[in-house]
């Protein structure tokens, strides 16, 4: 009986023995497979973060979007540059000069000084609504003191006229009263152009 017993806790002993060697085969015939699985997914995590030709395209054109922003502040901030015309009376109160606007070359007016000279939208016809704090960032153009006509260095197709406004005697042309921009620093420089959407260079027909 004792060599029966023996003999069959053997057999068990030796079945769990095979069953747990089994089931370590098994375990470690999943590890491939997890680490399978798992490559798979590093590998399409890494094709995702690869993937970043897709991603960088819209960053790209950010970018790009962004330099061209610069760029148009830049040539904001440089302004349009106006060519100073030749001949005519370099006596006279207003000059004239060339600008590149959108393309397209226009004669504007300036100063006997060279700066740009600009007019006000909302301005009605012979009135000036530039005034007081308005007219420290633009200040008018105010004919010499006591002179009721100015004079232009070559014949313009409109009429340059003075009257008065709370600013002066301030200087119009064609009915449009007539302003110059502080930010403007430097003469033959127009850096005021579509400010607000209300003011712009004069030119020779407005």
């Amino acid at each position: 009986m004792k060599a029966l017993r023996s003999m069959g806790l053997f057999a068990i002993m030796l079945l769990l023995t095979i069953l747990l060697a089994a089931c370590g085969d098994s375990m470690n015939q999943g590890t491939p497979a997890n680490t399978a699985n798992q490559s798979m997914n590093n590998k399409t995590d890494s094709g995702m973060m690869n993937g970043t030709p897709t991603a960088t395209t819209p960053t790209a054109t950010s970018n790009m979007n962004n330099n061209n922003m610069n760029n148009n502040n830049g040539n904001m901030m440089d302004g349009i540059t106006i060519t100073p015309s030749m001949g005519g009376s370099m006596a006279a109160f207003i000059h004239t000069g060339m600008a590149t606007i959108n393309g397209t070359q226009v004669n504007v007016l300036m100063t006997n000084k060279g700066f740009a000279v600009y007019y006000n939208k909302a301005d009605t016809m012979f009135k000036a609504t530039c005034t007081g704090q308005c007219a420290h960032d633009w200040p008018p153009v105010l004919a010499p003191q006591g002179m009721m006509t100015v004079s232009s260095s070559v014949h313009l197709p409109r009429q340059l006229s003075v009257h008065q406004t709370p600013n002066g005697a301030q200087v119009f042309y064609d009915g449009h009263a007539l302003y110059t921009y502080a930010a403007d620093m430097q003469a033959g420089t127009a850096t005021g152009r579509a400010q607000d959407k209300l003011w712009y260079l004069v030119g020779f027909t407005l």
